[in-house]
């Protein structure tokens, strides 16, 4: 019901609101980016403040170190905002310029919702994102693992969960376009 019976239809944008997928989608990647702020957070301190971990202060060597540490931090508050205010917004210029490369057939909506439900699922793979960076950061802060004994395994093991989350959604894009397709084929 309006406040205003004599409003005009023409005022009420609808278009310019964001669908509930879209709300939903905003909440669930804001969800992830809060979850892997733990493990970052610890990256970052681990990584800025070599003394707290090492017991030897290290960075009185490094000359830059102070600058260093304060582009560092300012670099990761850009990087939370960005993704905080405009992730979904990044995805959706990715998911065009995909749909305007790849798609003949399929409206963009489709490939919308197909992203919105992607991120839906985003928090359950940054949990165990989180786990697998936080073992990462203790292995070699904490115990002296060497980097690339523990980067390959962590890191093998990152990019299959990532993959968990983005092929479904190439798959689904492209399953939405050869049924396109198919309905569109005139009859032989």
């Amino acid at each position: 019901m309006h406040d205003n019976p004599y409003e005009p239809p023409a005022s009420v944008s609808v278009s310019s609101l964001p669908s509930s997928a879209q709300a939903n989608a905003t909440r669930k990647l804001r969800l992830a980016l809060v979850i892997l702020l733990l493990p970052a957070t610890y990256n970052f301190v681990c990584f800025n403040f070599p003394m707290i971990h090492a017991g030897t202060n290290r960075a009185a060597t490094f000359y830059v170190y102070p600058i260093a540490c304060v582009l560092n931090g300012v670099g990761f508050a850009l990087i939370v905002f960005a993704v905080w205010f405009q992730g979904l917004a990044a995805l959706q210029l990715a998911t065009w310029l995909l749909h305007k490369l790849f798609a003949r057939c399929t409206p963009l909506a489709a490939w919308k919702q197909r992203l919105y439900l992607a991120v839906g699922r985003a928090p359950r793979f940054a949990v165990a994102g989180a786990v697998l960076w936080t073992i990462w950061v203790a292995a070699f802060y904490q115990f002296g693992v060497g980097f690339y004994a523990i980067s390959v395994p962590i890191g093998i093991a990152a990019h299959v969960l990532a993959a968990g989350l983005y092929l479904p959604l190439v798959l689904g894009w492209y399953k939405l376009e050869r049924a396109a397709l198919r309905n569109a084929k005139p009859p032989s």
